[in-house]
């Protein structure tokens, strides 16, 4: 597996045919981990009213990690429910040439997205939000709320959501 890790942040529109530009910075790293062109989302881990991103070598960590908590595999409710969390609804999608994947609809109601997608990294995965929904967290720091929100006004979006 590669050190090469997510960093920083980005917004950009979905557009009318529901394709996504992932940010550059966040498509080099998908490639120097090895996944130039496909990347897994599924639903944000913990609860988390988002969506989830990462390459199929932190989708075997995360695996490795399960078992490792789980010997045998799912044989308890609580490691059913988990492994159904990490893996049952994660979906792997093709990045064309221009950076961009086709957003179903199904993976835009998991999510909570809308017309933008606002794009934060972890490290070894990232995650889309809608930008609202992530400025109606509680425990949102005045640092990140500051850079959400400035991204925002420089594209000419509200900062409360839009009707």
């Amino acid at each position: 597996m590669s050190t090469a890790n997510f960093f920083g942040f980005g917004l950009n529109a979905v557009d009318g045919k529901s394709r996504l530009s992932i940010p550059a910075d966040f498509r080099t790293t998908l490639a120097a981990r090895g996944s130039a062109r496909t990347v897994l989302i599924g639903p944000g881990h913990a609860g988390r009213p988002c969506l989830m991103a990462y390459d199929e070598s932190h989708n075997s960590r995360l695996r490795d990690d399960f078992l490792a908590r789980h010997p045998g595999g799912a044989t308890t409710r609580e490691a059913y429910d988990e492994n159904m969390s990490l893996s049952g609804f994660m979906q792997k999608f093709g990045i064309d040439d221009a950076g961009r994947i086709v957003v179903s609809d199904r993976l835009k109601r998991m999510g909570g997205i809308g017309t933008h997608v606002w794009f934060i990294a972890g490290f070894d995965y990232f995650e889309l939000w809608d930008p609202w929904t992530f400025l109606e967290q509680a425990t949102l720091n005045p640092v990140q709320r500051a850079v959400v929100e400035g991204e925002l006004e420089a594209r000419g979006l509200p900062l409360e959501r839009p009707a």
